[in-house]
């Protein structure tokens, strides 16, 4: 009998705590009117302009500082903002850049926590006209402000022209 309640009482400690736990990091959460299917698509938005109009600035606000992104050919993985605007300044002054902007299909929100998914189609365009694109899906955190990208998943399934390899 004695050993039950023990159990009783460390299983209603645990409980006891959970709760703390959660209420605490709800308090410091942000509340639901600021983490909107809205809002996070102008998230969205504003990195596909910053890829468009080539804004570092712009990307890097938008971008966790743990961002995931893996590709959709050869599922390379590239980690944290640091190294995604490098791959992004990296052809900068390229002509030939690939512009990708990404389409959102659908965000659904999570009814816990201040995340949601995104799920999507891709295109990467060249100024001659090829193309590479497909689906992705992408994990956002609504922080005290605003939304930040902690993942991208990208499949390909179309190409045309040059981009088209073997």
């Amino acid at each position: 009998m004695i050993k039950v309640l023990k159990v009783r009482s460390v299983m209603a400690l645990a409980v006891s705590a959970a709760a703390g736990v959660f209420t605490v990091g709800a308090a410091n959460s942000v509340t639901a009117a600021e983490c909107t299917t809205e809002s996070l698509r102008d998230a969205r938005e504003t990195f596909n302009t910053g890829i468009r109009e080539n804004d570092l600035e712009a990307i890097a606000l938008v971008l966790d500082r743990d961002v995931v992104l893996v590709t959709g050919t050869d599922s390379d993985q590239f980690i944290g903002r640091d190294r995604q605007i490098e791959i992004w300044a990296s052809d900068a002054d390229d002509p030939a850049r690939l512009i990708y902007k990404r389409e959102t299909s659908e965000v659904s929100l999570s009814p816990l926590y201040p995340i949601a998914m995104e799920l999507g189609r891709w295109t990467g365009a060249s100024p001659i006209g090829d193309e590479v694109g497909g689906e992705y899906s992408a994990k956002w955190r609504c922080t005290s402000d605003q939304w930040l990208l902690e993942a991208e998943i990208f499949m390909t399934t179309r190409c045309t022209g040059t981009l088209c390899t073997d």
